[in-house]
């Protein structure tokens, strides 16, 4: 899931869920998720999810809990 310069993916790297800014070819982690016995929390990287550009981080972070939680709701059943 992205949107502008913000995605929501699987990292093979860190063995977990994030959220990341791209800047040209390179990008940064602004956020992680934890999955824990109740469900996701979202763990912020510094000041960065908070400094992202036009709100995007707020939005894809928002559409990843929902996944998240969704996807601990299915594991559940």
């Amino acid at each position: 899931m992205k949107s502008n310069n913000i995605e929501f993916r699987w990292s093979d790297c860190n063995k977990k869920f994030e959220l990341i800014q791209w800047e040209g070819k390179t990008c940064f982690v602004i956020a992680f998720f934890d999955e824990d016995k109740e469900g996701w929390d979202m763990r912020t990287v510094g000041h960065r999810f908070f400094n992202a550009p036009q709100k995007d981080a707020w939005l894809v972070g928002s559409c990843a809990m929902h996944f998240l939680n969704e996807l601990f709701k299915s594991r559940m059943e």
